[in-house]
């Protein structure tokens, strides 16, 4: 097959590799579509430690059942599919209480690190198990169907924060998590939604996603901009996409006495929490890693039209140019967003 392999970092080359071979429990999916995730960029980058050379990266993607491996029922070659990017044991205390995102034995697509290695999606094959499949919707394209994977991670960090109804939401970031996020807390129907961001193109995209208002990334901005429309309470919840101790300042900041902030995003190993403030105020203080069973209400609200999801479709180009992709996000091309690519 063909796959784009991370040879080095910094390098990324088009070239043939075998064909995986579905074992047990697993099924051969012919890749049609695979996004690149900010992690594959810090991983193409040489950062983190967890793309380990060479590799075949990507976790976001959608195609189509090719072979069935042992063990496997209920599915059949030609079903159009997405997979979640983590692949879980199902056995395990965490599995059986509901936490797969959590399990003891994960392992996430394209990704390589001491503890395993698990080949990803940016080739024209990837095995993956079964039970981490999902069924596409006739009116979902391959292309908005790689996207669910991004989408689910803000729509676990959406419904863990409670219901959102008619409340004022506010989120940190307008990367892909956080853009999603919005559009998962938009899709939740809450009120009032704002976001917060640092650059003036992407607080443009926000407000294309269906932000209400779209601010500076500071602590002032936000915490004025959410007081403005609740009678000076601030937001009811604030959802941080960034993780950083900058974008922590800015959700305490912002939220409202008794109110709640959801971390998604981990850019910062250590942060230091005004503990006093937030007893005292009595802050609900989240954490949300990946997603946890949200594939199919993403599913649904991308093909009942509920999620407006066109700055994410502009570039779409074929895996031989995936390297060049690679360069363009890292030198952050004006406009640029998110890259798919087409095997």
């Amino acid at each position: 097959m063909k796959a784009l392999v991370l040879q080095e970092p910094g390098r990324l080359e088009v070239v043939r590799c075998p064909d995986p071979a579905p074992g047990p429990g697993e099924v051969l999916v012919r890749v049609r579509a695979c996004a690149i995730c900010g992690s594959d960029v810090h991983g193409w980058r040489g950062e983190g430690g967890r793309r380990l050379t060479p590799l075949i990266m990507g976790h976001e993607a959608s195609g189509e059942i090719v072979t069935l491996g042992p063990d496997v029922a209920g599915w059949k070659a030609g079903d159009r599919v997405t997979f979640d990017s983590t692949q879980y044991c199902g056995k395990c205390w965490q599995c059986a209480h509901g936490l797969h995102n959590l399990c003891a034995h994960r392992q996430i697509l394209g990704v390589a690190c001491r503890e395993y290695r698990r080949e990803g999606a940016m080739a024209e094959l990837v095995a993956v198990q079964a039970h981490t499949l999902y069924r596409l919707p006739d009116k979902v394209s391959f292309a908005q169907a790689c996207l669910t994977e991004p989408f689910a991670v803000g729509m676990h960090a959406v419904r863990l924060a409670g219901e959102l109804r008619g409340k004022t939401v506010a989120v940190i970031g307008a990367g892909t998590i956080g853009l999603m996020t919005l559009l998962a807390a938009k899709s939740q129907g809450c009120g009032h939604l704002l976001c917060a961001a640092h650059h003036a193109d992407r607080q443009a995209l926000a407000r294309e996603a269906g932000a209400e208002a779209s601010v500076e990334g500071t602590p002032k901005a936000l915490a004025d901009a959410a007081r403005a429309c609740t009678e000076g309470r601030g937001a009811d919840v604030v959802l941080d996409s960034v993780g950083s101790q900058g974008s922590l300042d800015t959700a305490l900041a912002a939220v409202r006495d008794g109110g709640t902030v959801v971390v998604i995003g981990n850019s910062a190993v250590h942060t230091a929490l005004p503990l006093q403030d937030c007893v005292v105020r009595q802050i609900r203080l989240q954490f949300s890693y990946s997603s946890e069973g949200e594939y199919p209400i993403c599913l649904k609200a991308i093909a009942d039209g509920k999620v407006n999801l066109t700055p994410f479709l502009r570039a779409i180009l074929p895996l031989e140019q995936g390297a060049d992709a690679f360069r363009r996000l890292t030198d952050r091309e004006p406009g640029l967003l998110k890259v798919i690519l087409q095997p």
